[in-house]
């Protein structure tokens, strides 16, 4: 994939998870799905995703010179009863992906293995396989709470052709 399209993938990330984006709704096929929308001097970016504790969603770009693709994902969280074992709540959890996604900007969740801690937190990004012929990454993003697992996404990344 090209740079152009990496950094706006980053950038609709960031910008949505900060709420600058402009959020919405959309039903497809008789489901409810969240929408976050931005559009810039990058290009134009849309994520639509379902989820609570657990879901998925996919990004979608176009840059200006056209090029585009997209982002699946899917995971979450411990169950609410987990995560209240460790005095925790999604909450806390959400907080620290957000942290973590912002402070890494494009380093993460595209094609580079990132690993962040803070206090008892510990984030990972790790690149499980890359197939440059069709072009398509599969990515694992991790959250871990003294050592202990509280969050994964699995990401798949391609361009659109």
């Amino acid at each position: 994939m090209d740079k152009e399209s990496k950094a706006l993938l980053a950038k609709g990330l960031l910008e949505g998870y900060v709420g600058k984006t402009v959020r919405g709704s959309v039903a497809r096929a008789g489901f409810e799905l969240a929408t976050s929308d931005y559009e810039g001097p990058e290009g134009k970016y849309h994520d639509e995703y379902a989820a609570d504790l657990n879901g998925g969603g996919q990004e979608l770009i176009v840059t200006p010179r056209g090029e585009k693709a997209t982002r699946v994902y899917a995971g979450g969280t411990l169950t609410k009863e987990e995560l209240e074992k460790m005095g925790l709540t999604k909450k806390d959890v959400i907080g620290k992906l957000v942290l973590f996604v912002n402070q890494l900007g494009d380093k993460t969740r595209l094609d580079e293995e990132a690993e962040v801690f803070e206090g008892d937190w510990k984030y990972t990004y790790k690149v499980m396989k890359v197939v440059e012929e069709i072009p398509v990454s599969v990515g694992e993003e991790e959250i871990r709470y003294n050592d202990k697992l509280v969050f994964v996404h699995y990401h798949i990344i391609s361009p659109v052709k």
